[in-house]
């Protein structure tokens, strides 16, 4: 029974890394001074090509795959609250490699947010807000292809994101030290909870 509770505690810390702390890609440093450029919006009624819509999945694809591998060894080593920090600390850097393989920028955002950072790009903000719960695939003002795809909440991430009083102590300390403002938790199973961007 107990070895039952440690694989579901696994499988859901699995798809809170997918989920819950996917960074946003770090843009290269420049020496230029910004310009007063509007950034790039949703052109109404293009689509990409069908080659980057999968390309696109394919990064998300990645990038799941690349976290939920790091969390279950530290769910391995230490156990959910050792996960959750891992999670804290390397899941940016995952990102930004993901994002530099496959030549995307690639994030998550959230219908509330865990990590303040993880704020919607410009031009995925009026989806965001509409709480859009179908795959978006857009081209932007800047020619350049992006993708929305919705995160519903399954039944193993109740244990990061459900209501408090399903959320074990352990995790619930772990989660408010590295995540002061956590506002992602209340949250059921099959409710939206957030949302993989992408931009080629």
């Amino acid at each position: 029974m107990k070895r039952m509770h440690h694989l579901k505690s696994a499988f859901g810390l699995l798809l809170f890394a997918a989920t819950g702390c996917t960074g946003t890609k770090t843009e290269p440093v420049s020496d230029q001074t910004p310009t007063s450029e509007p950034p790039p919006s949703i052109v109404a009624g293009a689509m990409p090509s069908e080659e980057s819509k999968a390309a696109m999945l394919a990064a998300k694809d990645a990038l799941f795959t690349r976290l939920s591998g790091r969390l279950m060894e530290a769910m391995a080593d230490a156990g959910p609250a050792g996960a959750i920090g891992v999670c804290s600390q390397e899941a940016v850097k995952i990102a930004n490699e993901v994002g530099a393989e496959h030549a995307v920028q690639i994030g998550r955002t959230g219908v509330r947010l865990r990590n303040p950072n993880n704020q919607a790009p410009p031009w995925a903000a009026a989806l965001v807000e509409q709480k859009v719960d179908t795959p978006v695939f857009a081209v932007l003002s800047d020619d350049s292809a992006a993708a929305l795809l919705p995160i519903k909440l399954q039944a193993q991430c109740l244990m990061c994101h459900g209501p408090e009083e399903q959320i074990v102590p352990e995790v619930q300390q772990k989660l408010a030290q590295l995540y002061p403002d956590d506002r992602a938790t209340g949250f059921n199973e099959g409710e939206l909870r957030g949302w993989f961007w992408i931009k080629e």
